[in-house]
Protein backbone atom coordinates (compact mmCIF):
# COMPACT_ATOMS: atom_id res chain seq x y z
CA UNK A 1 0.00 0.00 0.00
CA UNK A 2 1.13 3.54 -0.81
CA UNK A 3 2.91 5.00 2.25
CA UNK A 4 2.51 8.65 1.22
CA UNK A 5 0.90 10.85 3.87
CA UNK A 6 -2.45 12.10 2.58
CA UNK A 7 -4.30 12.70 5.85
CA UNK A 8 -3.66 13.57 9.46
CA UNK A 9 -5.92 12.05 12.11
CA UNK A 10 -6.10 13.17 15.69
CA UNK A 11 -7.99 13.53 18.91
CA UNK A 12 -7.63 15.71 21.98
CA UNK A 13 -9.01 16.19 25.45
CA UNK A 14 -9.54 19.50 27.23
CA UNK A 15 -10.01 20.04 30.94
CA UNK A 16 -13.21 22.04 31.39
CA UNK A 17 -13.56 22.47 35.14
CA UNK A 18 -16.35 24.91 36.10
CA UNK A 19 -16.83 25.93 32.47
CA UNK A 20 -19.46 27.27 30.09
CA UNK A 21 -17.96 27.11 26.62
CA UNK A 22 -20.96 27.08 24.28
CA UNK A 23 -24.37 28.50 25.20
CA UNK A 24 -27.84 27.24 24.34
CA UNK A 25 -29.80 30.27 25.54
CA UNK A 26 -32.25 30.13 28.44
CA UNK A 27 -33.71 27.07 30.10
CA UNK A 28 -37.34 26.04 30.11
CA UNK A 29 -40.02 25.94 32.82
CA UNK A 30 -38.66 26.84 36.23
CA UNK A 31 -35.21 27.35 34.60
CA UNK A 32 -36.43 29.97 32.16
CA UNK A 33 -34.21 32.59 33.82
CA UNK A 34 -31.16 30.32 33.78
CA UNK A 35 -28.50 30.56 31.05
CA UNK A 36 -27.66 26.99 30.05
CA UNK A 37 -24.84 25.38 28.05
CA UNK A 38 -25.39 23.19 25.02
CA UNK A 39 -26.23 19.59 25.92
CA UNK A 40 -27.68 16.57 24.16
CA UNK A 41 -29.61 13.62 25.47
CA UNK A 42 -27.83 10.23 25.58
CA UNK A 43 -30.32 7.80 27.04
CA UNK A 44 -31.07 9.08 30.53
CA UNK A 45 -28.01 11.31 30.55
CA UNK A 46 -27.77 14.95 29.51
CA UNK A 47 -24.29 15.43 28.07
CA UNK A 48 -22.49 18.79 27.62
CA UNK A 49 -20.95 19.55 24.26
CA UNK A 50 -19.46 22.31 22.12
CA UNK A 51 -20.54 22.45 18.49
CA UNK A 52 -17.89 21.70 15.89
CA UNK A 53 -18.70 25.07 14.31
CA UNK A 54 -17.84 26.79 17.60
CA UNK A 55 -14.53 25.10 18.33
CA UNK A 56 -13.44 25.32 14.70
CA UNK A 57 -14.00 29.07 15.01
CA UNK A 58 -11.76 29.04 18.12
CA UNK A 59 -9.13 27.20 16.08
CA UNK A 60 -9.55 29.53 13.12
CA UNK A 61 -9.09 32.57 15.34
CA UNK A 62 -6.09 31.01 17.10
CA UNK A 63 -4.50 30.32 13.70
CA UNK A 64 -4.93 33.96 12.74
CA UNK A 65 -3.54 35.18 16.07
CA UNK A 66 -0.52 32.87 15.81
CA UNK A 67 0.10 33.78 12.15
CA UNK A 68 -0.31 37.53 11.91
CA UNK A 69 0.85 37.48 8.27
CA UNK A 70 -2.22 35.49 7.21
CA UNK A 71 -4.76 37.68 5.38
CA UNK A 72 -8.16 37.40 7.07
CA UNK A 73 -11.23 36.19 5.26
CA UNK A 74 -13.72 38.51 6.89
CA UNK A 75 -17.39 37.59 6.75
CA UNK A 76 -19.57 40.21 5.06
CA UNK A 77 -23.13 40.52 3.77
CA UNK A 78 -23.48 39.64 0.08
CA UNK A 79 -27.28 39.64 -0.07
CA UNK A 80 -30.06 41.65 1.53
CA UNK A 81 -33.71 40.83 2.18
CA UNK A 82 -36.56 43.13 1.17
CA UNK A 83 -36.34 44.60 4.68
CA UNK A 84 -32.68 45.39 4.14
CA UNK A 85 -31.34 42.77 6.56
CA UNK A 86 -28.48 40.46 5.56
CA UNK A 87 -29.72 37.13 4.21
CA UNK A 88 -26.46 35.92 2.65
CA UNK A 89 -22.96 36.18 4.02
CA UNK A 90 -19.59 35.19 2.67
CA UNK A 91 -15.89 35.42 3.37
CA UNK A 92 -13.30 36.24 0.75
CA UNK A 93 -13.70 32.85 -1.03
CA UNK A 94 -10.00 33.15 -1.71
CA UNK A 95 -8.12 29.98 -0.69
CA UNK A 96 -5.09 31.02 -2.71
CA UNK A 97 -4.28 34.05 -0.55
CA UNK A 98 -6.27 33.25 2.62
CA UNK A 99 -5.10 30.00 4.30
CA UNK A 100 -8.21 29.91 6.50
CA UNK A 101 -10.42 29.62 3.39
CA UNK A 102 -8.19 26.81 2.11
CA UNK A 103 -8.30 24.88 5.41
CA UNK A 104 -11.86 25.49 6.62
CA UNK A 105 -13.72 25.83 3.32
CA UNK A 106 -16.72 27.99 2.39
CA UNK A 107 -19.93 28.10 0.41
CA UNK A 108 -21.61 30.75 -1.71
CA UNK A 109 -25.08 29.88 -2.95
CA UNK A 110 -25.86 31.31 -6.37
CA UNK A 111 -29.28 32.28 -7.65
CA UNK A 112 -30.61 29.49 -9.90
CA UNK A 113 -27.68 27.16 -9.18
CA UNK A 114 -27.88 23.85 -11.00
CA UNK A 115 -30.13 25.30 -13.69
CA UNK A 116 -29.22 26.77 -17.03
CA UNK A 117 -29.60 30.48 -17.20
CA UNK A 118 -32.32 29.88 -19.81
CA UNK A 119 -34.31 27.85 -17.24
CA UNK A 120 -33.93 30.64 -14.70
CA UNK A 121 -35.21 33.10 -17.32
CA UNK A 122 -38.32 31.05 -17.91
CA UNK A 123 -39.09 30.48 -14.24
CA UNK A 124 -38.28 33.96 -12.94
CA UNK A 125 -38.38 36.16 -16.03
CA UNK A 126 -35.00 37.55 -15.06
CA UNK A 127 -34.25 40.60 -17.16
CA UNK A 128 -30.62 40.49 -16.12
CA UNK A 129 -30.10 36.91 -17.21
CA UNK A 130 -32.11 37.22 -20.43
CA UNK A 131 -29.54 39.73 -21.67
CA UNK A 132 -26.88 37.04 -21.49
CA UNK A 133 -28.04 35.09 -24.53
CA UNK A 134 -24.62 33.71 -25.29
CA UNK A 135 -24.46 31.82 -22.02
CA UNK A 136 -28.00 30.43 -21.93
CA UNK A 137 -26.74 26.86 -22.11
CA UNK A 138 -24.32 27.34 -19.24
CA UNK A 139 -25.48 26.16 -15.83
CA UNK A 140 -25.15 28.45 -12.85
CA UNK A 141 -22.39 27.01 -10.69
CA UNK A 142 -22.32 27.10 -6.91
CA UNK A 143 -19.02 28.03 -5.27
CA UNK A 144 -18.39 25.48 -2.55
CA UNK A 145 -15.25 24.17 -0.89
CA UNK A 146 -15.94 21.49 1.68
CA UNK A 147 -13.55 21.84 4.57
CA UNK A 148 -10.42 19.65 4.35
CA UNK A 149 -10.49 19.89 8.17
CA UNK A 150 -13.28 17.63 9.47
CA UNK A 151 -14.20 17.80 13.14
CA UNK A 152 -16.54 16.14 15.62
CA UNK A 153 -18.44 17.85 18.37
CA UNK A 154 -16.39 18.53 21.48
CA UNK A 155 -18.19 16.13 23.83
CA UNK A 156 -17.89 15.58 27.56
CA UNK A 157 -16.70 12.08 28.43
CA UNK A 158 -18.43 12.61 31.80
CA UNK A 159 -22.13 11.94 31.31
CA UNK A 160 -23.44 12.51 34.84
CA UNK A 161 -22.47 14.49 37.91
CA UNK A 162 -21.12 17.37 35.85
CA UNK A 163 -23.70 20.03 36.65
CA UNK A 164 -23.07 23.21 38.67
CA UNK A 165 -24.86 26.53 39.07
CA UNK A 166 -23.46 30.00 39.55
CA UNK A 167 -26.00 32.19 41.37
CA UNK A 168 -25.10 35.84 40.89
CA UNK A 169 -26.51 39.28 41.50
CA UNK A 170 -26.10 42.61 39.77
CA UNK A 171 -26.07 45.24 42.51
CA UNK A 172 -27.50 48.63 41.60
CA UNK A 173 -26.89 52.03 43.17
CA UNK A 174 -30.63 52.21 43.72
CA UNK A 175 -33.23 49.45 43.90
CA UNK A 176 -32.97 45.75 44.66
CA UNK A 177 -30.17 43.52 43.27
CA UNK A 178 -30.96 41.76 39.98
CA UNK A 179 -30.37 37.98 40.26
CA UNK A 180 -29.04 35.82 37.43
CA UNK A 181 -28.07 32.15 37.19
CA UNK A 182 -25.66 30.37 34.91
CA UNK A 183 -25.46 26.60 34.63
CA UNK A 184 -21.93 25.29 34.09
CA UNK A 185 -20.17 21.94 33.91
CA UNK A 186 -17.16 20.09 35.29
CA UNK A 187 -16.10 17.99 32.35
CA UNK A 188 -13.32 16.56 30.23
CA UNK A 189 -14.24 17.12 26.60
CA UNK A 190 -13.04 15.07 23.65
CA UNK A 191 -12.72 16.23 20.04
CA UNK A 192 -11.91 14.04 17.04
CA UNK A 193 -10.63 15.47 13.78
CA UNK A 194 -8.95 14.70 10.48
CA UNK A 195 -7.19 16.92 7.98
CA UNK A 196 -7.15 15.92 4.32
CA UNK A 197 -3.61 17.12 3.77
CA UNK A 198 -3.48 16.37 0.06
CA UNK A 199 -6.40 18.74 -0.63
CA UNK A 200 -4.66 21.82 0.76
CA UNK A 201 -3.81 24.20 -2.05
CA UNK A 202 -5.72 22.09 -4.61
CA UNK A 203 -9.09 23.18 -6.02
CA UNK A 204 -11.51 21.27 -8.23
CA UNK A 205 -13.73 23.16 -10.62
CA UNK A 206 -15.69 20.21 -11.96
CA UNK A 207 -19.30 20.06 -13.10
CA UNK A 208 -21.83 22.35 -11.44
CA UNK A 209 -19.72 22.87 -8.31
CA UNK A 210 -16.57 24.89 -8.31
CA UNK A 211 -14.15 25.52 -5.45
CA UNK A 212 -12.56 28.60 -6.94
CA UNK A 213 -14.48 31.40 -8.64
CA UNK A 214 -13.67 31.53 -12.34
CA UNK A 215 -12.68 35.19 -12.31
CA UNK A 216 -10.18 34.39 -9.54
CA UNK A 217 -8.83 31.48 -11.60
CA UNK A 218 -8.07 33.82 -14.48
CA UNK A 219 -6.47 36.37 -12.14
CA UNK A 220 -4.21 33.88 -10.35
CA UNK A 221 -3.15 32.06 -13.53
CA UNK A 222 -2.17 35.38 -15.08
CA UNK A 223 -0.07 36.17 -11.98
CA UNK A 224 1.47 32.64 -11.96
CA UNK A 225 0.00 31.90 -8.51
CA UNK A 226 -2.07 29.01 -9.86
CA UNK A 227 -1.50 26.18 -12.31
CA UNK A 228 -3.66 23.53 -13.97
CA UNK A 229 -2.84 20.05 -12.69
CA UNK A 230 -5.67 18.14 -14.39
CA UNK A 231 -7.62 19.24 -17.46
CA UNK A 232 -10.73 17.07 -17.77
CA UNK A 233 -12.17 18.80 -20.80
CA UNK A 234 -15.84 19.77 -20.64
CA UNK A 235 -16.09 18.43 -17.08
CA UNK A 236 -13.67 21.07 -15.81
CA UNK A 237 -10.18 21.51 -14.39
CA UNK A 238 -8.25 20.94 -11.17
CA UNK A 239 -5.91 23.70 -10.04
CA UNK A 240 -3.06 23.94 -7.55
CA UNK A 241 -1.48 26.93 -5.84
CA UNK A 242 1.98 27.67 -7.22
CA UNK A 243 4.05 27.07 -5.15
CA UNK A 244 1.84 24.99 -2.86
CA UNK A 245 2.34 25.96 0.78
CA UNK A 246 0.30 23.07 2.22
CA UNK A 247 3.12 22.06 4.57
CA UNK A 248 3.27 25.55 6.11
CA UNK A 249 -0.52 25.79 6.39
CA UNK A 250 -0.96 22.36 7.96
CA UNK A 251 1.95 22.96 10.35
CA UNK A 252 0.42 26.25 11.44
CA UNK A 253 -2.92 24.54 12.02
CA UNK A 254 -1.43 21.79 14.20
CA UNK A 255 0.63 24.23 16.25
CA UNK A 256 -2.42 26.46 16.75
CA UNK A 257 -4.44 23.46 17.91
CA UNK A 258 -1.84 22.76 20.60
CA UNK A 259 -2.41 26.26 22.06
CA UNK A 260 -6.13 26.47 21.30
CA UNK A 261 -7.93 29.50 22.75
CA UNK A 262 -11.58 30.49 22.83
CA UNK A 263 -14.94 29.66 24.34
CA UNK A 264 -17.97 31.49 25.68
CA UNK A 265 -18.12 33.31 29.03
CA UNK A 266 -14.36 33.40 29.45
CA UNK A 267 -14.70 36.56 31.53
CA UNK A 268 -16.88 34.62 33.99
CA UNK A 269 -15.23 31.18 33.98
CA UNK A 270 -11.78 31.62 32.36
CA UNK A 271 -11.30 28.10 30.97
CA UNK A 272 -8.03 27.03 29.36
CA UNK A 273 -9.17 25.06 26.31
CA UNK A 274 -5.69 24.09 25.12
CA UNK A 275 -5.47 20.26 24.91
CA UNK A 276 -4.22 18.39 27.97
CA UNK A 277 -3.97 15.32 25.75
CA UNK A 278 -3.25 15.47 22.01
CA UNK A 279 -2.81 12.39 19.81
CA UNK A 280 -1.71 12.75 16.17
CA UNK A 281 -0.59 10.55 13.30
CA UNK A 282 -0.25 10.68 9.53
CA UNK A 283 -2.15 8.20 7.36
CA UNK A 284 -2.63 7.33 3.73
CA UNK A 285 -6.41 7.23 4.19
CA UNK A 286 -9.08 9.54 5.57
CA UNK A 287 -10.32 7.56 8.58
CA UNK A 288 -10.52 9.62 11.81
CA UNK A 289 -9.22 6.60 13.68
CA UNK A 290 -8.60 8.01 17.16
CA UNK A 291 -12.04 8.00 18.71
CA UNK A 292 -13.58 6.61 21.91
CA UNK A 293 -10.21 6.06 23.52
CA UNK A 294 -10.80 8.17 26.66
CA UNK A 295 -12.53 7.08 29.82
CA UNK A 296 -13.70 9.23 32.73
CA UNK A 297 -12.56 7.66 35.99
CA UNK A 298 -13.12 8.98 39.52
CA UNK A 299 -9.48 10.00 39.93
CA UNK A 300 -9.32 11.65 36.49
CA UNK A 301 -9.53 10.80 32.80
CA UNK A 302 -7.55 7.92 31.38
CA UNK A 303 -6.51 6.66 27.98
CA UNK A 304 -7.85 3.22 27.10
CA UNK A 305 -4.41 1.88 26.25
CA UNK A 306 -5.60 -1.49 24.97
CA UNK A 307 -8.01 0.27 22.61
CA UNK A 308 -5.27 2.62 21.40
CA UNK A 309 -2.92 -0.30 20.78
CA UNK A 310 -5.62 -2.17 18.88
CA UNK A 311 -6.28 0.85 16.65
CA UNK A 312 -2.58 1.21 15.89
CA UNK A 313 -2.29 -2.50 15.15
CA UNK A 314 -5.33 -2.55 12.86
CA UNK A 315 -4.20 0.53 10.92
CA UNK A 316 -0.48 -0.19 10.98
CA UNK A 317 -0.39 -0.63 7.19
CA UNK A 318 -2.07 2.78 6.78
CA UNK A 319 -0.15 4.74 9.39
CA UNK A 320 2.78 6.46 7.68
CA UNK A 321 4.25 8.27 10.71
CA UNK A 322 4.79 7.45 14.37
CA UNK A 323 1.81 8.04 16.66
CA UNK A 324 2.55 11.19 18.66
CA UNK A 325 0.92 11.17 22.07
CA UNK A 326 1.18 14.44 23.98
CA UNK A 327 0.04 14.57 27.60
CA UNK A 328 0.11 17.25 30.29
CA UNK A 329 1.83 16.03 33.45
CA UNK A 330 -0.51 15.28 36.34
CA UNK A 331 -3.67 15.18 34.24
CA UNK A 332 -4.27 11.53 33.39
CA UNK A 333 -5.09 8.89 35.97
CA UNK A 334 -2.94 6.34 34.13
CA UNK A 335 -0.09 8.71 33.29
CA UNK A 336 2.55 6.19 34.33
CA UNK A 337 1.16 3.53 32.00
CA UNK A 338 0.95 6.05 29.13
CA UNK A 339 4.54 7.17 29.66
CA UNK A 340 5.60 3.53 29.49
CA UNK A 341 4.44 3.52 25.84
CA UNK A 342 7.19 5.96 24.85
CA UNK A 343 9.48 4.60 22.13
CA UNK A 344 7.58 1.31 21.99
CA UNK A 345 6.18 -0.15 18.76
CA UNK A 346 2.89 -1.71 17.83
CA UNK A 347 3.08 -3.70 14.60
CA UNK A 348 6.16 -1.65 13.64
CA UNK A 349 4.41 1.68 14.30
CA UNK A 350 6.39 3.73 16.79
CA UNK A 351 4.67 5.53 19.68
CA UNK A 352 6.24 8.77 20.92
CA UNK A 353 5.03 10.23 24.22
CA UNK A 354 5.74 13.88 24.99
CA UNK A 355 3.77 17.07 25.71
CA UNK A 356 0.83 18.31 23.59
CA UNK A 357 2.87 21.15 22.08
CA UNK A 358 5.80 18.81 21.36
CA UNK A 359 3.41 16.33 19.74
CA UNK A 360 2.08 19.02 17.38
CA UNK A 361 5.58 20.20 16.50
CA UNK A 362 6.85 16.66 15.88
CA UNK A 363 3.85 15.86 13.67
CA UNK A 364 4.42 19.08 11.72
CA UNK A 365 8.02 17.97 11.22
CA UNK A 366 6.79 14.83 9.43
CA UNK A 367 5.07 16.81 6.68
CA UNK A 368 6.57 16.98 3.22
Amino acid sequence: MNKVLTNIAGTFLIQADASFLNGAGLGEGEDRNVTIPKTFQDGKDRVPYVSSQAWKRWLRNTCLEENSNWPKSELKAIGLSEKGTANKISGELNPVECPEDDIFGYMKAEKGQGKTKNEVDESEDSEELSQDKKSKKNKTKSVMRTSPFAASLLVSIRKSGWRGRDEGFVHLQEGTPLPYTTEFYNAHMQGVFSLCYERLGVFSNLGDRIELEEEKVEKFIRSNNLKIVNDMGELGKVYEVEPNSRKDRASALLKALAVLRGGAKQAQFGTDVSPKVLILAGLNCGNPIFNHIFNDAKEGPEIKIDTLKEIIKDYSDRLVTPVYLGIRKGYLKNEEDVNALNNTQENNVKIIVNTPIDAAQKMAGELQ
